[in-house]
């Protein structure tokens, strides 16, 4: 199955490809998605030669610092040996190994309304003593390769950066570009993490601000409230089923089931519209085309723009096929209108155009 948190997907000029990495980098003995490093740079170099671009989105809570390590280096390969632009963008949150990832940045763009954080690496040791002092040796290692990456775009001292780090430094966007982790800050938009809860829990003491925003991304969407007639004059009351089943008579029954959550304003406007291009479909003999018209909703002059294209392919003279007057005409090839139809415009042929 494919991961909906991470993907690869190159653009129609195939100059730029766009990853998205929206949860745990792994391995992780918690999350059997997260990906591998080895997985991620294949994908990488499997990338067609004409990718000038790599844009990288992240909404992570982090995960392995070795695998994070592996590919921040793989992605820096392809900026300085490959001449290819890095472009990191925090979508959400970019937390622990996430940050080393996006250091391997060109550019770092963080939007207004997500988040970093840095801390010292942690690890799970079982043992003697002196299998506890190795672990603790190996820690202060692994930060200073970690520091030694935030280095890569970071302008503080080493001192300073091991300082963020040891007091679990959460940054928003503008401590992240004073501190040197990201370049500018985009605009912001709403991001509803993909990312597991309980990977959070596995950050240790965050601020209680930073808790309930990163509450809020997990819990997923709000509902969109409905309005009240009494405070919008806009919001009117769902038009009576037996309206709407008269009102459509002699049109699609597709149309009819669309339209019973609508207002009665807004049945008799897609009524309206529909009997209107009814009547320019029959003037071009392509009745079989009105119901996608109809329920996409096809603005008229795009609907006759349609139709006179397609009624100029339809009235090509046919060929006659006789031969000396004693073969049967072949049938007329008539070239079919829903195939014209579906190639000019396939969003509206399936009825999800505007």
């Amino acid at each position: 199955m494919p991961r909906d948190w991470y993907r690869i997907q190159c653009k129609a000029d195939e100059s730029l490809a766009e990853l998205s990495i929206f949860d745990e980098i792994g391995p992780s003995f918690f999350n059997d998605d997260a990906v591998t490093a080895k997985q991620f740079i294949a994908d990488v170099r499997a990338l067609p030669e004409a990718v000038k671009t790599i844009r990288v989105h992240v909404n992570s809570p982090g995960g392995s610092v070795f695998e994070a390590v592996a590919i921040a280096n793989a992605l820096r390969s392809e900026s300085r040996e490959r001449g290819r632009i890095i472009e990191m963008r925090i979508d959400g949150l970019a937390a622990s190994a996430a940050t080393i990832v996006t250091s391997a940045g060109d550019s770092i763009a963080i939007a207004d309304n997500a988040l970093m954080m840095v801390h010292n690496p942690l690890a799970i040791v079982v043992g003697a003593a002196t299998d506890m002092r190795e672990m603790a040796s190996l820690l202060d290692k692994v930060r200073d390769s970690i520091v030694a990456t935030y280095q890569w775009v970071s302008q503080l001292s080493a001192e300073a950066i091991s300082a963020l780090m040891d007091a679990t430094t959460w940054m928003n966007a503008e401590e992240a570009v004073k501190n040197g982790f990201a370049t500018e800050i985009t605009e912001g938009k709403t991001v509803t993490a993909s990312f597991r809860p309980e990977a959070l829990e596995r950050l240790g003491a965050m601020p209680e601000p930073i808790k309930a925003r990163l509450a809020e991304w997990t819990a997923g969407p709000k509902p969109r409230p409905q309005p009240d007639p009494d405070d919008d004059p806009r919001a009117a009351v769902k038009a009576d089923p037996k309206f709407v089943l008269t009102a459509c008579e002699g049109l699609s029954p597709k149309l009819a089931t669309v339209l019973l959550d609508c207002s009665e304003a807004e049945v008799t406007k897609r009524v309206a519209h529909a009997k209107e291009v009814a009547a320019l479909c029959a003037t071009a003999k392509l009745p079989e085309l009105v119901e996608g018209y109809v329920l996409a909703n096809t603005p008229v002059a795009t609907v006759k723009a349609h139709l006179t294209v397609m009624t100029a392919k339809l009235d090509r003279i046919e060929i006659d096929t006789r031969h000396n007057g004693d073969e049967k005409p072949k049938p007329a090839v008539r070239i079919s209108a829903k195939e014209i139809y579906a190639a000019r415009n396939p969003q509206l042929a399936l009825g999800t155009g505007r």
